[in-house]
């Protein structure tokens, strides 16, 4: 077996990266473990806002602290490629490279209106941990959300060899998805056979309506913060060593 060491931070994501920016790099900067995960679009925040130049840069200082503090992190983004928006998990390693991406693959109905959907679900290999990234909906396709085929894609990176999925999430305070996101947290683990690492953003505005924390393979929740305000998790996790 081997340990890693996992942080999930919930934090208030702002309109912009000016202000989500300097959260990030500081988060990066106190942290000492392995892995760092951070919300849904918890750079750019959560709209088409953003300057491409800008965004840039800041992935660049991003990947400057991770190297700097020896931490892979995970970071939630608004991204353009060949003039499209996407809803994206960029990952920078210990030594500040890109090691790849994730663009959601089953936007809302709202994200649709001005983000085009992913199209390839990736799995990625770094220091013997094999895992991958969902972001959001792409976990549970809530109801109400948009008639979308569930494509289960915790199931799919369990079948790709996954042994972790690192789960970005900015749902809001809807307490009536609670017990939805939940339960669907628990299972998806189950039935992936994996554990799903989840990092919500913060609400200035009450409890969000899904947990931060650890969910293991047996549905069993390991670690979780408090839904309401800013918190951050930091937990050893035992997997099989590749």
């Amino acid at each position: 077996m081997a340990v890693i060491r996992i942080c999930g931070v919930q934090m208030n994501v702002a309109p912009s990266k000016k202000d989500n920016l300097p959260k990030i790099v500081e988060h990066i900067n106190g942290y000492t473990g392995d892995f760092i995960l951070f919300p849904e679009m918890a750079l750019t925040g959560y709209n088409n806002d953003f300057s491409d130049a800008r965004t840039e840069e800041a992935w660049r200082q991003i990947g400057a602290a991770c190297r700097q503090s020896y931490v892979t992190a995970i970071v939630g983004t608004g991204a353009r490629m060949d003039g499209k928006a996407y809803i994206q998990s960029r990952i920078y390693t210990d030594q500040g490279k890109l090691l790849g991406t994730h663009e959601k693959l089953v936007p809302t109905q709202g994200d649709r209106e001005w983000c085009r959907p992913g199209e390839e679900l990736r799995v990625f290999k770094y220091k013997g941990v094999t895992f991958g990234c969902l972001i959001c909906n792409d976990l549970w396709v809530t109801p109400g959300c948009g008639p979308y085929p569930d494509p289960r894609l915790s199931y799919q990176l369990g079948q790709k060899g996954a042994q972790i999925i690192f789960h970005s999430v900015n749902s809001g305070t809807d307490q009536r998805y609670l017990q939805f996101h939940d339960a669907n947290l628990r299972l998806r683990a189950i039935e992936s056979g994996c554990h799903i690492v989840t990092a919500n953003a913060a609400s200035t505005e009450g409890a969000i309506n899904a947990p931060t924390g650890i969910v293991s393979p047996k549905g069993e929740w390991l670690v979780q913060c408090p839904r309401d305000g800013e918190h951050r998790f930091c937990y050893d996790l035992e997997i099989e060593a590749e």
